[in-house]
């Protein structure tokens, strides 16, 4: 993880992991199959934590205490490990075909849990501005990974669950035919 969060997935050869391990390049092929595999796993780690987190979040009670503990899990969950999710969201692309087809499969899953909620909670979000609206707060939550190093862990996480609250709770935005254009 470390090595694919500094370097980037392609720029790290089996022998670097390896040699990271403490082992030879071609004794990780006991463990992992394929360099893929490991990103992989690292992937389906991230995305496995928050789907956990968003099943015990659906048990909260009411659509606000859901919603609220959605922020609160993920924002929690991408501050304390900024670099897995970094890994996941800047490599998960490099992933074949079918292991990408798979972790989108959870990734609408987790989505689903927000936008479910989002809805409960927003009577006047209709169903496409309420994935929109999550696509935007996960983009915002996942910047955890950008973040700079010399905020901490307890500063990132509150920063992301105050400004993902902000989002998700701010009125409708009017359409863009509403919004005043610029002079030409």
């Amino acid at each position: 993880m470390e090595l694919f969060a500094r370097r980037g997935f392609h720029a790290v050869g089996i022998d670097d992991i390896g040699a990271a391990a403490g082992v030879t390049g071609p004794a990780v092929y006991r463990h992992f199959p394929s360099k893929e595999a490991i990103l992989r796993e690292l992937c389906n780690t991230a995305m496995t934590e928050l789907l956990n987190g968003a099943r015990r979040a659906a048990d909260a009670g009411s659509p606000r205490s859901v919603l609220d503990g959605l922020i609160v899990m993920h924002a929690g969950f991408a501050a304390h490990n900024r670099r897995l999710i970094g890994v996941y969201v800047r490599e998960h692309r490099a992933l074949s075909t079918a292991s990408l087809r798979a972790l989108r499969r959870r990734q609408r899953e987790y989505e689903g849990f927000w936008v479910d909620a989002l809805r409960q909670v927003r009577s006047d979000v209709d169903p496409a501005r309420a994935r929109g609206t999550v696509t935007a707060v996960l983009s915002l939550l996942y910047s955890a990974a950008h973040m700079p190093a010399d905020l901490d862990d307890t500063a990132v996480e509150s920063l992301l669950a105050d400004a993902a609250a902000v989002l998700l709770n701010s009125p409708a935005a009017p359409s863009a035919r509403a919004i005043p254009q610029p002079p030409r």
